[in-house]
């Protein structure tokens, strides 16, 4: 569909995957609108949708965006002065635009941090040391720079190795590259950075103990910020499932909110002290891992965005009849102003206290592969019917968007078969 010239703004989504799509999906249920999606190409999570105008890049090279953002919006605004409000679903997008603001101001509201600060949050060397600061537990770390070639004796392996910087990692081509890689020897490693070395990759790529246990250890947390810097909302999830597929792996294929014991408590109060130690400005997301060996929970990351599953938050938030906090009200209270969203937030912090299960598998393959206290939680919802997929939305009509949704479904059973998840 495209937005009609009577819509009063426009939201214009960089992505394509299942959080492009949520996003989407907040603003058609808050208020009818219509966003413009913006992938390198088009796809069926996109496709035959009542939310969604679906306008590809064609790359997401960082100059063909840029120009290919300025085109639309161009197009968008018109004679006019309708605002465009302008997100990223990954964090390439969202340094691609902080990169870019003072070009993209001329047509879009740009909802996020400046560049500076995005930086500091999201490479993360800088945030393992602001954890530090904090005291704030996290693995043991070591930072490697690309093309020294050195590295310490006594890394505890295994280890887990990702790229500091995920934005300039895209671009990163060799052999065997993962998104996440896991090491048990040091010639394994030394294999590793050699391949990395020669790819071209010039950013900081972290070396770290791998945390024992299975997705149900994974944790994460969802918050708001307002234009002050004070956390005003926030949602906690515990992760059922994980997708283990190398291009998806780590993805959450199945969440739990609520706040079911006193680490959640102690984990969303940490992240609120992070943020509000930074200053930040509108969403940011955790992710942790519940450490077996002394009970403590780590923090791994923080995403200076909506994550792609945060469909949890507002799901939980509408559970508890908190409409406000539908993420696409946050940003056009907070972006556009009271002429297009009067409602006001609570004064304070609230969390989501109610439960819902998140999940984008078929029930009876969950259940194959739901375990520990989080899987009971996981296996109750199930059976109360208290779940939700960000894909099925009623507000749909077209056939062939449902026939994807089916065949999307189906499709997981072969993935889950050939990448069965951690125990």
């Amino acid at each position: 569909m495209r937005v009609p010239d009577s819509q009063t703004f426009v939201p214009v989504i960089l992505g394509g995957d299942i959080g492009t799509y949520s996003l989407a999906r907040e603003f058609h249920e808050a208020y009818g609108a219509a966003s413009v999606a913006v992938p390198a190409g088009t796809n069926g999570v996109l496709e035959h949708s009542v939310a969604v105008d679906v306008r590809p890049a064609g790359s997401m090279a960082e100059d063909v965006v840029v120009e290919h953002l300025l085109r639309l919006g161009a197009e968008l605004k018109g004679d006019g002065d309708r605002p465009l409000l302008l997100f990223g679903s990954l964090d390439l997008h969202i340094t691609t635009i902080t990169r870019h603001r003072a070009r993209l101001e001329d047509y879009y509201v740009i909802p996020y941090v400046p560049l500076e600060l995005v930086e500091l949050a999201a490479l993360k060397e800088n945030f393992y040391e602001l954890c530090a600061e904090l005291g704030i537990a996290h693995p043991r770390t070591h930072v490697y720079d690309a093309g020294s070639g050195a590295v310490p004796d006594d890394l505890p392996y295994p280890l887990i190795g990702k790229p500091s910087d995920s934005s300039a990692w895209v671009a990163a081509k060799f052999a065997g590259k993962q998104k996440v890689h896991t090491l048990h020897t040091p010639e394994e490693l030394h294999d590793l950075l050699g391949r990395i070395d020669a790819s071209g990759y010039g950013g900081r790529f972290i070396l770290q103990e791998l945390i024992p246990g299975g997705d149900s250890n994974m944790k994460l947390a969802t918050f708001y910020c307002d234009p002050d810097g004070r956390a005003r909302y926030a949602a906690y999830g515990e992760v059922a499932v994980e997708e283990h597929a190398p291009i998806v792996l780590g993805n959450s294929a199945a969440i739990v909110s609520g706040m079911p014991d006193a680490a959640a408590e102690t984990f969303v109060q940490q992240g609120r002290r992070i943020l509000e130690r930074l200053g930040w400005r509108g969403f940011a997301m955790f992710d942790a891992k519940l450490d077996p060996r002394d009970g403590v929970v780590k923090f791994f990351e923080l995403n200076p965005r909506l994550g792609r599953n945060h469909y949890y938050l507002t799901a939980a938030a509408a559970a508890g009849g908190r409409h406000w906090a539908n993420p696409a009200r946050a940003y056009v209270r907070d972006f556009l102003g009271p002429r297009f969203e009067a409602t006001q937030l609570p004064s304070g912090l609230t969390v989501s206290r109610e439960e819902i299960l998140y999940s984008v598998l078929p029930a009876p393959l969950l259940r194959q592969h739901l375990v520990g206290p989080v899987g009971e939680r996981a296996a109750a919802l199930l059976k109360s019917r208290e779940t939700v997929n960000p894909l099925v939305y009623r507000a749909e009509r077209h056939p062939r968007r449902w026939f994807y949704i089916a065949a999307a479904l189906a499709n997981q059973f072969r993935k889950f078969k050939q990448y069965p998840p951690r125990r």
